[in-house]
């Protein structure tokens, strides 16, 4: 017996003969907020403001498992591995949890020694991940294996809402905020200054860079995109995009 629930978003198949459910899916019930492929293409991982992360099964499109270990709206989502194998989460509870998808458990939570809200998150692949928070403005740096906080890095007057990581050959990383700035960290080197790329008008959205790591773009709320060049720090190209999105979010509707 196949039924299905609109309100709920849900569909069981009961075996009435053994008395139980052979299948049961259920989608989000609220917004969802992000989403991440897994390397392979596999997996597909979705999570948003009812705080779960589901993950789905490419080919079938079935939802195989559900982590409900979040408290508060999910702000950012990324796979560890290049085998796909676990999975990162930031929540505005204040955690960044790792889930193993072998396993399907919780195996590391990163925490702060002050409660924060996580606006944002970024993993180099495999060692270090990294979350931008609310308030205090701040990008906390913790080593995957230990769960160690390793570093917290200051200089944002505002929300760190994106950030990312350039690929392996590289060993930077890019951050954006609601102070209207997005700076280029060398994580990795010590006593080397932050570079400020961008010091504009509009609050930073999203950022990210090229697969050679040369090229880094830079997204604003006013719909505009900049490529900048990461050797010389200049603006090669602007994309106004404001005509193409203005049917979407309103420049009031902010939401971190």
């Amino acid at each position: 017996i196949a039924m299905a629930s609109e309100r709920l978003g849900q569909l069981f198949v009961w075996e009435w003969k053994s008395e139980s459910y052979i299948l049961k899916q259920q989608g989000h019930a609220v917004d969802v907020e992000h989403l991440s492929y897994s390397p392979d293409g596999t997996y597909l991982a979705t999570a948003g403001d009812d705080c779960k992360i589901k993950i789905w099964n490419t080919e079938n499109s079935f939802c195989f498992v559900t982590f409900s270990e979040h408290k508060a709206a999910i702000t950012g989502l990324e796979f560890i591995t290049n085998k796909g194998n676990a999975i990162l989460s930031a929540s505005k509870d204040g955690t960044v949890r790792a889930f193993d998808l072998i396993r399907y458990r919780n195996f590391r939570t990163f925490t702060t020694p002050k409660p924060v809200q996580f606006t944002s998150l970024a993993c180099d692949g495999a060692d270090i991940v990294c979350a931008g928070s609310f308030d205090p403005y701040d990008i906390y740096m913790w080593s995957i294996k230990t769960g160690d906080l390793l570093d917290v890095l200051s200089g944002h007057t505002g929300p760190v809402s994106t950030l990312k990581f350039a690929p392996i050959a590289e060993t930077y990383l890019v951050s954006g905020g609601w102070d209207r700035t997005a700076r280029v960290w060398n994580i990795f080197t010590k006593n080397t200054p932050v570079e400020v790329i961008y010091e504009g008008a509009d609050q930073v959205t999203s950022v990210d860079i090229n697969s050679s790591g040369k090229e880094i773009s830079i997204a604003t709320l006013s719909g505009q995109v900049i490529i900048y060049d990461k050797e010389d720090g200049s603006a090669r190209t602007t994309l106004d995009c404001h005509n193409d999105i203005r049917g979407g979010r309103l420049s009031d509707d902010r939401n971190i």
